[in-house]
């Protein structure tokens, strides 16, 4: 016997769920696409990730997990976003780094674009501490953003807390952890792992996301300092990696605010 197949095929979902799905920020999403966040997201500054987060950008507020190891390129990634940041209406607003890998260089940020002043770095002895901080920042909601890099894996019930208070403060957190961390369980809607490649490139894997799973990881090619650019090849101009003007000095007024807790 044959059956017809459009008798066979899937009925669509009721109106009322279809249209109650489709609304930004609903519990409810298709397992094929994206999902609407219910805030407006942000330009990561690289449009082939944007493609690949929902809303097609870093989520305006709660919690986002960066799993890479320290100083491997998450930064370089992470400074378009950082700039526009910056050019925003909010701009006033500071944003805090948290147990960074490394003190900033403040003429390096100038050349990325990003203003030193509004940079505020807080260097916890604990990271109990730690996450006191990025607790109380993101729940002010006076911060651009909150960048808390952390050595050890964080648990689940600081993850909770921390996402539950970004999202009350309207502030984007990011948690930097090792990669270690992928194999636990994390209640932020997001995650991404980062690898280096050679040449200078970053591979990234969005393995936890509000929508399909990727089909492979994404490529980019960050761009080089210009302090370590790569020489041109012989059949090209000798003078262009060396005949550059050099980032001109930080300026007394762009001092990052750097700060200890005991």
């Amino acid at each position: 016997m044959l059956l017809d197949p459009a008798a066979t095929a899937p009925s669509p979902p009721p109106r009322g769920l279809a249209s109650f799905m489709d609304r930004p920020g609903a519990a409810l999403w298709r397992a094929g696409v994206l999902a609407r966040p219910p805030l407006p997201t942000l330009s990561t500054g690289w449009p082939a990730l944007d493609e690949q987060l929902p809303g097609g950008g870093w989520p305006a507020s709660g919690l986002t997990e960066l799993l890479a190891a320290p100083a491997s390129g998450e930064l370089a990634l992470l400074v378009p976003w950082l700039r526009k940041l910056g050019q925003r209406q909010e701009a006033a607003r500071e944003t805090v780094w948290i147990s960074p890998p490394g003190w900033p260089c403040l003429s390096a940020l100038q050349a990325l674009g990003l203003d030193g002043s509004r940079l505020l770095c807080l260097a916890p002895q604990t990271s109990t501490d730690a996450a006191w901080a990025a607790e109380q920042a993101v729940r002010a909601g006076s911060c651009a953003a909150v960048l808390w890099w952390s050595e050890r894996p964080v648990t689940r019930p600081t993850l909770r807390r921390l996402h539950l208070a970004a999202q009350a403060g309207l502030t984007p957190l990011l948690s930097l952890q090792a990669p270690a961390a992928r194999s636990l369980s994390s209640p932020a809607p997001l995650r991404l792992a980062c690898q280096p490649l050679p040449g200078h490139a970053l591979a990234i894997d969005v393995f936890k996301r509000r929508g399909p799973p990727m089909a492979r990881p994404l490529q980019l090619a960050l761009p080089w300092p210009a302090s370590v650019r790569p020489a041109s090849p012989l059949t090209g101009s000798p003078h262009d990696a060396v005949d550059r003007p050099l980032p001109a000095p930080a300026a007394a007024a762009s001092s990052a605010r750097f700060a200890h807790r005991a």
